[in-house]
């Protein structure tokens, strides 16, 4: 489980740094990610209250934009930081940190 959020938490973070990356481009730059996966993660995102969202450039290319940028930027950050450093606590510890945020 917490792979995942780790991973999925990395995406959200890549959106809120680059902008205009296309579903390719994030796939790819997750080693390959498969589509289905990819979609699973952005639902992730948005089930922890990210407004992730496809919008049309001006190339005309569907890019990924985060529609409360402000809002979530320094919680995904917190997030972030706690999953990458999670082997310095326990699980259980892990878990309650989780809960709280």
């Amino acid at each position: 489980m917490y792979r995942d959020f780790k991973t999925t938490l990395e995406i959200i973070s890549a959106v809120l740094d680059t902008r205009n990356l296309t579903s390719e481009e994030l796939r790819k730059s997750f080693g390959d990610m498969p589509d289905r996966t990819f979609k699973r993660h952005m639902a992730t995102a948005r089930k922890h209250g990210a407004q992730m969202e496809c919008q049309l450039n001006s190339a005309g290319q569907y890019v990924w934009a985060c529609r409360n940028r402000l809002m979530i930027e320094s919680r995904v950050r917190t997030w972030l930081q706690f999953e990458r450093e999670r082997t310095l606590v326990d699980d259980s510890q892990l878990d309650l940190l989780y809960q709280a945020l």
